[in-house]
């Protein structure tokens, strides 16, 4: 089925051309892969990285720091404020009615009262037996009995009869200050969530102590600046010893910032938002009608859009196409770009396409247009031997070329190595194997114009054409495919992808090691035996001028 004299005749005519190519597309390879590999192009990358990681850490740090210090603060607050209240009922007001209250609350218990009504019954009692003038309103003396009852429960729950309840400072201050912290946790449960809420509980615990500590050395301190100080310092510890997950690589916080620029960073945070509530504090209290309740309502609704605009990212600030389109050049592959798309879809198939319109026009069309075709069959030749025959050549021809792309290709990787650039040996052996099919589909459909027309300008025009049309579309299409950042992005021009068949090469997917090119591959093989087999039977039916 195949003539051994015209296949090296086809060999021999198409040589040069053939030669040309081939050395022309290996050499731009390499320069492209070499060129790449010294442009430390994974720098770039890692530097826009950095960038965003920082600014990510830099906005936690600045969100953490002014969440935790107005939850400090309020702690410490309302644990000063609480402390001496009940320090001042347990020891003065109800100093004298301590036991009787108890006793009374007691025996209501063990007689089955209910809580609430034992309560009450001792709130009655009680109200009897202090004199007139004592100073307390019956909703005050409630208060009272009720604050020191639940003391009392907090460190003797089951009514122990053998149990001595303290009513030492130290004890009152561990039981506001563990009232504050469950306060401080039941609020954030249901808004954080279990691990938040169980964080912060132990993070006011620790704080209070801390305060406490620092009180008992120095009377004067004072909560607001304990608080600015003492959050900074936990932090910077806490954000130091922290790594977390970003694309599937561990980022260690101590790698972008000591623990002096940690405390640096949390202080100014504290400082600024400090600032920016007593000016809004001043600004609120300046309207005659605005109530306390109505200032606290409002202050608080300030600190919430406060941090939440303190604590947004770079990117989150700039406009969504800005920010998306630096996010993409940080993750951009450009090695992908430019071997697996520009490359190896549109410049190093140029050439290719050259040569596969040159010589299917020159293995049918041209011979027959020439004469030279009456010639080889005036032979015992048959028809179906020469199309074989020739189609066999430019098949054989396109692989020994790409078959030298790719050891052209592994050896420039292994020049430059594979730690300078992203792309696997195998992914580039997919890449060279990707260009043959789709060269084979592309020689398919010339050859089959080359054995439809007799007129070699008939057989190029529309082999031709048909292939650069392919081409052009591809090069178009680049400039709306998602590759291209959308800064740069034309989305219109992606309907060009749809009109051309060098589309079904799909680089990108071949390089994100997915499987989905697998079945475009098949189409253009597809293509490549279907127009060759027309082609060939084309062939054998038609009128030859001869």
């Amino acid at each position: 089925m195949i003539s051994k004299p015209l296949f090296k005749q086809s060999c021999k005519a198409n040589a040069g051309v053939w030669f040309f190519v081939t050395l022309i597309t290996c050499a731009m390879l390499a320069i492209i892969i070499i060129v790449l590999g010294n442009l430390n192009v994974n720098e770039i990358r890692s530097s826009m990285k950095d960038m965003f990681v920082k600014d990510a850490l830099e906005s936690q740090i600045e969100e953490s720091s002014m969440t935790y210090y107005d939850i400090t603060d309020i702690s410490l607050s309302n644990f000063e404020e609480n402390f001496e209240q009940l320090n001042n009922l347990l020891n003065v007001q109800l100093k004298n009615f301590r036991n009787d209250i108890i006793m009374m609350y007691k025996g209501a218990i063990q007689n089955g009262i209910s809580d609430e009504a034992a309560r009450a019954q001792v709130i009655n009692t009680l109200s009897q037996m202090l004199p007139p003038g004592s100073g307390f309103s019956q909703e005050e003396l409630a208060l009272a009995v009720g604050a020191l009852i639940d003391y009392y429960l907090y460190y003797n729950p089951e009514l122990s009869q053998d149990v001595t309840v303290e009513y030492s400072e130290a004890k009152i201050s561990q039981y506001v200050l563990n009232k504050i912290a469950e306060g401080v946790h039941e609020k954030l449960i249901k808004e954080y969530g279990q691990e938040t809420a169980d964080y912060a509980r132990d993070f006011i615990i620790s704080a209070i102590n801390q305060y406490i500590e620092q009180k008992n050395e120095n009377s004067q301190i004072n909560v607001t600046e304990f608080a600015t100080s003492y959050i900074p310092s936990v932090l910077e510890q806490v954000f130091y010893e922290q790594s977390f997950d970003y694309n599937d690589e561990k980022i260690y916080v101590s790698k972008y910032f000591t623990k002096e620029k940690i405390y640096e960073l949390s202080y100014a945070a504290i400082i600024s938002f400090r600032g920016q509530l007593e000016v809004k504090e001043k600004q609120l209290r300046s309207n005659p009608d605005y109530t306390e309740e109505r200032i606290a309502e409002e202050l608080e609704k300030y600190k919430k859009e406060v941090i939440e605009d303190r604590s947004k990212m770079l990117i989150e600030s700039l406009p969504e196409k800005v920010s998306k389109a630096l996010v993409e050049l940080g993750e951009m592959d450009v090695y992908e770009l430019v071997i697996g798309n520009i490359f190896y879809r549109i410049a190093g198939l140029l050439l290719p396409m050259i040569f596969v319109i040159m010589a299917s026009n020159n293995l049918i069309a041209g011979q027959v247009d020439s004469g030279s075709m009456a010639y080889v069959l005036s032979t015992p030749t048959k028809r179906r031997t020469v199309t074989i025959t020739q189609m066999c050549y430019l098949i054989t021809s396109l692989f020994v070329m790409y078959a030298l792309t790719a050891i052209t290709s592994v050896v420039s990787l292994t020049v430059v190595g594979t730690e300078d650039i992203t792309i696997s040996y195998e992914q580039m052996l997919l890449l060279n194997l990707g260009a043959f099919v789709t060269m084979f589909a592309v020689s398919g459909i010339c050859f089959l114009c080359s054995c439809w027309f007799n007129r070699s300008k008939l057989a190029m025009s529309y082999g031709g054409g048909l292939t650069m049309f392919f081409l052009v579309a591809t090069i178009l299409g680049l400039f709306g495919s998602n590759v291209i950042p959308s800064a740069i992005r034309i989305d219109a021009m992606k309907y060009f992808n749809y009109v051309s068949l060098i589309s079904l090469f799909d680089a990108t997917s071949i390089l994100a090691n997915s499987a989905d090119f697998l079945w475009k591959l098949a189409i253009l093989i597809g293509v490549g035996v279907v127009t060759f087999i027309l082609g060939i039977i084309k062939f054998d039916k038609k009128d030859l001028p001869l």
